[in-house]
C-alpha cells in the first residue's frame, strides 16, 4: 500500500511568518498612510503589499505542488505547476535518515525528514511539511528493511 504525503499548510506559516506579518503590517498601514496625505507613500505601500501578496500565493502554489509517495519499493518525488518531474529512490538504496525542526516548525508541529541514499542522481531527498504526529520515519525504515530482506541486500560495515 502506497502512503502519499502532501505538505502541511503550517509548513507555509513555519517559512513564511516574517513575509506574512510584513504584508498585514502593510495592509493596516495603507489606511494610516491617508494622515501624512502623500500620494507617493500610499502608491508605495500599495505596491509593497501587491509584491508580498504575489510572493506569498507563489510560494504557496509552490509548496503545495509537491507530493511523496512512500512504495513498497520505491520513493517518489513528484513535484511541478506547469510541468511535472518526478524523482524517485529505490528504497534498497537507502542508507541513513534525519528528522529536523526549526524553531518556528517546533512551533507550528511540522518537521522535515531527510533521507540520504547511494542513489547516484538524487541522493539526498527532502519531505518538509510532515506533521510531527506521523511516524514516517519508522514507516520508511520498515518498508527499506523489508526491502534489503526481499532482495537479499546485507551491509558490511567497519567498525
Amino acid at each position: 500500500m502506497d502512503i502519499s504525503i502532501k505538505p502541511n499548510y503550517r509548513e507555509f506559516l513555519a517559512e513564511n511568518l516574517g513575509i506574512c506579518c510584513l504584508f498585514f503590517i502593510s495592509i493596516v498601514g495603507m489606511p494610516l498612510s491617508r494622515v501624512i496625505d502623500s500620494q507617493y507613500i500610499q502608491i508605495g505601500i500599495s505596491f509593497c503589499s501587491l509584491i508580498l501578496a504575489v510572493v506569498l500565493i507563489v510560494r504557496y502554489i509552490m509548496l503545495t505542488a509537491v507530493i511523496w509517495i512512500v512504495g513498497n519499493s520505491t520513493l517518489s518525488r513528484i513535484q511541478g505547476v506547469f510541468s511535472r518531474h518526478t524523482d524517485y529512490i529505490e528504497l534498497y538504496r537507502v542508507v541513513d535518515y534525519r528528522e529536523s525542526q526549526t524553531f518556528w516548525q517546533k512551533i507550528w508541529k511540522v518537521k522535515t525528514i531527510s533521507i540520504i541514499s547511494t542513489d547516484k542522481t538524487d541522493s539526498f531527498m527532502s519531505i518538509y511539511g510532515v506533521k510531527t504526529t506521523l511516524p514516517l520515519v519508522q514507516i520508511i525504515r520498515n518498508r527499506v528493511e523489508k526491502c534489503k530482506q526481499d532482495k537479499r541486500i546485507y551491509e558490511i560495515t567497519n567498525q
